[in-house]
């Protein structure tokens, strides 16, 4: 999927509640991505920054990764 030109603002607060998340664990974008099949550190990034909206699947796979239930991440969506 091509990288947006702005961010979507849905995307957006997903991707602040995953940099949320991710940071309250003191871990990188490299240390999440890596447990997360076939999913770059720098395209996770651009998650966070509203570039890329994720699938379901994706949404949960990361919320996973970092031991949340996906409610969590998309509570204020």
């Amino acid at each position: 999927m091509p990288r947006r030109s702005a961010p979507d603002p849905v995307a957006v607060a997903f991707g602040a509640a995953l940099r949320q998340a991710r940071e309250a664990r003191h871990e990188s974008l490299e240390d999440v991505a890596g447990r997360i099949p076939r999913l770059d550190a720098r395209y996770l990034g651009e998650i966070e920054l509203g570039f890329h909206a994720t699938s379901i699947v994706r949404a949960k796979e990361i919320a996973d990764a970092l031991d949340l239930p996906l409610a969590d991440l998309v509570r204020r969506l």
